[in-house]
């Protein structure tokens, strides 16, 4: 059965939310390059790309600050937004378990197209949290935050511990699968380069139970983040500014306590070689990691209710409105920096223009994102999902009535009406 309704209008949607996305898609953009650069290659090519000083300072800057932070407040949002979805879908009446179930399968066959390009891509993983996000639909608000703790702070951790204790190491077949995987790149071949995507994808996330890890983690980030729907945090009173300020504050001390942790055990070559003790460290990082995502968060929120750095700040909102399409941008211009069939740089690129090369790519985003969004009511690729979630066809581009476009579908329906 097609869903009848219409999808959110954007008068309903929030604008803090959409500058929050666009401050994650840029942070998740700059980690994604430098993975390109400590991750996806053989462990003595990437050691040759991190050995000028301005890398060592670019690997510290991005390990404290940026590493898994935006991808986290990426999966906050995300999480938020999906209870969104749910709850206004069940306020129109609309049965929400199939219309959900629909949403998000199309989302999975977008995240499985995306891995023959890059094995790094996460929608599939949403996709996946998603369906399960509808079993704590009528979960209680504690019951949410009880849930998503024990996700994030005890499982995940516990499936990291199993990893490291009962799978075999595999550093050798992992050199050697990167090795191909870069003369795959370097081929020019789509489908060679696909292949390995996929060989990768299985390796990395299944084969070494990556996958059950992060899905128990990113779970439970989507619930933090339907939580934070459901009390109403972000929005814009009194009350809520004081508790705004209070978080700020309680994350920054959580947020820096991690960091000392994080300095100590980088740079006085101190390891831990007792396992349990690598799963206490692991989970501790997680707690420290949501607290300075929370940190960043929040800080945005206050700025921009006390209209500071407001034009900045609002800038970000066209690449929040599209973020599924920026995401999957982002994509686009790593296969045209780095595989064959584009400048074929991968390997060759230092960590040092990680930063430059993502506040570039990022800067394109967002005038991209401003033009297309004064014309259209959807990005390209939410367009499509919505269309095929609704099983119906959606205005695009923004009619004139008069002088002025319309902001919404509804309101240009009206407005022609009252001509006839």
């Amino acid at each position: 059965m097609i869903a009848s309704g219409n999808p959110i209008q954007l008068q309903e949607r929030n604008k803090l939310i959409d500058v929050l996305r666009g401050f994650a898609l840029l942070g998740v953009l700059i980690a994604n390059l430098e993975g390109f650069v400590t991750f996806a290659l053989p462990e003595e090519t990437s050691r040759n790309l991190v050995n000028y000083p301005f890398d060592k300072i670019t690997e510290i800057f991005l390990s404290f600050l940026i590493d898994n932070k935006f991808i986290t407040l990426f999966s906050l949002l995300f999480g938020y937004g999906f209870g969104v979805v749910i709850d206004r879908i069940a306020a129109k009446g609309i049965p929400v378990v199939p219309f959900f179930i629909r949403r998000m399968s199309i989302l999975l066959l977008i995240g499985l197209l995306h891995i023959s390009f890059w094995w790094g891509e996460i929608l599939s993983t949403y996709a996946l949290c998603g369906m399960l996000l509808l079993m704590f639909r009528k979960v209680s608000g504690r019951g949410l935050l009880i849930w998503g703790a024990a996700l994030l702070f005890i499982i995940g951790p516990i499936i990291q511990l199993l990893k490291l204790s009962l799978l075999p190491d595999a550093s050798t077949y992992r050199d050697l699968l990167f090795k191909d995987y870069l003369k795959a790149i370097y081929s020019g071949n789509f489908f060679s380069i696909a292949e390995y995507n996929y060989k990768i994808v299985n390796f990395l996330f299944i084969e070494r139970w990556s996958q059950y890890r992060d899905m128990a983690e990113i779970l439970g980030k989507f619930l933090f983040g339907y939580y934070i729907l459901r009390k109403n945090i972000l929005s814009n009173n009194s009350s809520n500014i004081q508790l705004l300020k209070k978080a700020q504050r309680i994350t920054l001390l959580v947020g820096l306590l991690y960091l000392i942790e994080k300095a100590y055990y980088r740079f006085s070559g101190v390891e831990l070689d007792n396992l349990s003790f690598q799963a206490l460290q692991y989970a501790f990082e997680r707690i420290g990691i949501l607290a300075v995502t929370l940190f960043y968060a929040v800080s945005i929120s206050l700025i921009f209710y006390r209209n500071k750095m407001h034009n900045v700040l609002i800038a970000l909102q066209p690449v929040g409105m599209m973020s599924l399409t920026n995401y999957l941008t982002h994509t686009v211009f790593y296969v045209i920096l780095y595989y064959g069939i584009g400048f074929g740089l991968m390997g060759k690129i230092h960590l040092e223009w990680t930063i430059p090369i993502g506040l570039l790519i990022f800067l394109l985003q967002v005038l991209f994102s401003k033009f297309w969004m004064k014309l259209m009511y959807y990005g390209p690729v939410e367009w499509l999902w919505r269309q095929a979630t609704y099983g119906k066809r959606l205005s695009l581009k923004r009619e004139r009535v008069g002088i002025h476009l319309c902001h919404n579908p509804s309101d240009c329906l009206i407005q022609t009406k009252g001509r006839n």
